[in-house]
């Protein structure tokens, strides 16, 4: 992890980044790491996991949760970290949905930014010209028992797992979160599993989504399919990576108006458990 902000800080945000990311992925991480000092005192957060860079293809969601659990382990018992939040930025949230679903300490979460959500799904059938026989490989190897073993090398620019593909390309993968196909019950069910208040947060230009997708049925779906969610947030003039800088100010106050609301929201539930206490200590 690479932390920076207030030293000594009880609240940090996480950030935790999309396929090939690491440290400083991002453009706008400095003017986020400010926002958060300047208004919340927080730190921010950046961790490299084994699925960073080119390892994600040799990895899984279920391995980034364990070793989120670790961290989520160490911010608590030796840094006093009291509040905590996760950024995800592009299958980084599908990350952050899938510790706020399986994570050993998801309680100690207080919310999720989701930055970028997209199917990756997608993305690769409408990119990818040999999508569907790469699929059959994925199958065919997981049949054989040959789920953890490479794929042909042409399959990406990473050496990747039957597994991860089929997880990333199939429709139903673990990845698969954020499809427009995907029917509203099945989007219901997974996100009804997610108890930690959560915003979407859309960039208008990304260059990610493939042009038939229909944006505006595809954010209002998510939105309503998410009981925690409290709200979407839509950066028009922004790209996947949101590099605009206005765009950037505008996510950076976004998130610090998010983490406030629910900062409020734990205040208020702190203080009536307190009251509560003393009534029926009298």
């Amino acid at each position: 992890m690479f932390e920076s902000g207030p030293e000594n800080s009880t609240g940090s945000v996480i950030f935790v980044g999309g396929l090939l990311d690491g440290y400083h992925a991002l453009p706008y991480l400095p003017m986020l790491g400010k926002a958060l000092a300047d208004h919340l005192g927080f730190s921010l957060i950046q961790v490299m996991l084994s699925s960073s860079h080119m390892g994600y293809g040799i990895s899984s969601l279920q391995e980034d949760v364990r070793e989120l659990d670790i961290l989520i382990n160490f911010l608590r018992e030796e840094r006093g970290k009291s509040r905590l939040f996760f950024i995800g930025h592009s299958t980084g949230c599908q990350d952050a949905i899938f510790y706020a679903i399986h994570g050993v300490h998801r309680s100690a979460v207080h919310g999720l930014i989701l930055q970028g959500p997209v199917s990756d799904r997608e993305f690769m059938a409408s990119t990818m010209d040999a999508y569907p026989a790469y699929l059959r490989l994925a199958e065919r190897m997981i049949y054989a028992g040959q789920g953890q073993e490479l794929m042909v090398r042409e399959v990406d620019v990473a050496p990747v797992s039957a597994f991860r593909f089929y997880s990333l390309a199939s429709a139903g993968g673990d990845d698969d979160m954020f499809s427009s196909d995907l029917p509203p019950s099945k989007m219901r069910k997974l996100f009804e599993q997610v108890s930690t208040p959560l915003i979407f947060v859309h960039s208008g230009r990304d260059e990610y989504i493939p042009e038939f997708v229909d944006k505006a049925q595809l954010y209002e779906r998510l939105t309503a399919t998410s009981p925690s969610s409290v709200g979407t947030v839509i950066l028009p003039n922004a790209d996947h990576a949101v590099s605009d800088l206005a765009s950037q100010t505008q996510f950076c106050e976004a998130v610090v108006q998010f983490i406030k609301q629910v900062l409020y929201k734990i205040e208020q539930f702190e203080i009536a458990q307190e009251q509560s206490f003393l009534k029926m200590t009298l």
